[in-house]
């Protein structure tokens, strides 16, 4: 096989850099210039592959981690008996390699059958690459499928970031307008839909054929698509677990995000698609209340107690949550907090002292929900940084 690099050993022999993106078996066995045929069963398509590795190595387990495609013209097999081939084949199965691939043509004609019975009997998928094409194609391939996927990534990241920073309020409505203008989403109210960041595939093969875009907001996704039924319904008959929201325009997003993000945590449970306007709870109701309207509860009933715990260690805030915790009466939460029930009482009392509010009484109680709430999920931890999450999982903003 001609015009191919082999690697001879080291750990600086491998051919490319570890993988940043999505590329895996699937892809390769997908790519018909590659010319790359399956001798084995597949049964995971979806199989990453980390490194692209040419090597001869008798033995290259010691220069592998896991993941890697190895590329042989079959050095390695060639002449030797069964046994050899098979402790071959077990030393790249047990390194947790994603394939095998034997180049045709300059050993072979064909994969020898001892080493397609010893990957068949090891489960380690075995490909042939026809002679005409040499390994510096598959290296070539995988390096620009790394790269658009590391362009892709990019992309959504940085949306992500200019949409997180609008919700928290550091950030105009500018930059918004102009992304969603880039992707031809001023003309209609874009559907906001917030998944969970383990399905992200299955969200761009929805998307992408709405013309949205996707942007990744810490450990969750936040697709953006065009208020239509023919998404709508699709949307809503997938298995796809999904909050949504509406935002009739970019100024909305700063309310449309933080609904779609709180009707995904109700989507985990109820394992569904769930808009915002199903939910009848505290958080479905403040995810669509304007930032602005909560401002005042962080600055007044938590801002004196994150100033106050930095100087003193008193744990106001974290005492605060534990209390209003559900389900915690005052045992409950000084348990929790590993504290004598007079220690909690006290701290409630310093609580009621600093800013004027008693988590003792209900209406008082229900505003500092509101403040903690806000302080987790709108962008206003910064300065007002509850200690700890309440019990109850939250989402990312």
């Amino acid at each position: 096989m001609t015009g191919v690099g082999v690697a001879e050993g080291g750990p600086g022999a491998a051919a490319t850099s570890p993988h940043d993106g999505a590329v895996t078996l699937g892809d390769l066995l997908a790519e018909s210039n590659l010319s790359v045929e399956a001798l084995t069963p597949i049964r995971d398509l979806d199989r990453p592959i980390r490194y692209v590795y040419p090597t001869e190595l008798a033995d290259p387990s010691r220069y592998l981690g896991g993941d890697e495609l190895i590329l042989s013209v079959g050095v390695p097999v060639a002449g030797q008996s069964d046994d050899a081939v098979r402790r071959y084949v077990s030393a790249l199965a047990e390194q947790g390699v994603t394939a095998l691939v034997v180049g045709l043509g300059d050993l072979f004609d064909e994969v020898p059958a001892p080493l397609v019975q010893a990957c068949l009997d090891l489960s380690l998928p075995l490909l042939a690459l026809d002679a005409a094409v040499p390994f510096r194609r598959i290296v070539d391939w995988a390096e620009s499928m790394r790269a658009a996927d590391r362009d892709v990534g990019t992309r959504e990241r940085d949306l992500g970031s200019i949409l997180r920073w609008f919700v928290a309020g550091t950030l105009g409505v500018g930059p918004v307008e102009s992304a969603l203008g880039d992707h031809g989403l001023t003309a209609a109210p874009v559907m906001v839909c917030a998944f969970t960041s383990d399905v992200h595939t299955e969200v761009h093969e929805l998307v992408d054929r709405y013309t949205g875009t996707v942007a990744l907001l810490e450990d969750r996704i936040v697709a953006l698509c065009a208020q239509t039924e023919d998404f709508a319904a699709e949307l809503a008959s997938s298995t796809l677990v999904c909050g949504v929201a509406i935002a009739p325009d970019a100024q909305s997003m700063a309310y449309a995000i933080p609904e779609a993000l709180e009707a995904l945590h109700e989507a985990i449970r109820w394992r569904r698609t769930v808009h915002i306007d199903e939910i009848a709870t505290l958080d479905g109701l403040l995810a669509a209340v304007p930032k602005v309207r909560l401002v005042p509860f962080v600055q007044r009933l938590l801002v004196p107690l994150v100033d106050h715990d930095k100087v003193n260690n008193a744990h106001l805030v974290a005492s605060l949550e534990a209390f209003l915790a559900p389900n915690h009466d005052i045992s409950t939460a000084a348990n929790r907090l590993y504290v004598h029930v007079n220690t909690l009482r006290n701290r409630l009392a310093k609580i009621a002292e600093l800013t004027g509010a008693n988590p003792l009484e209900e209406t008082d109680r229900i505003n500092f929900r509101i403040a903690l709430w806000a302080a987790l999920n709108m962008g206003m931890r910064e300065g007002a940084a509850p200690a700890a999450r309440p019990s109850r999982p939250t989402r990312t903003q």
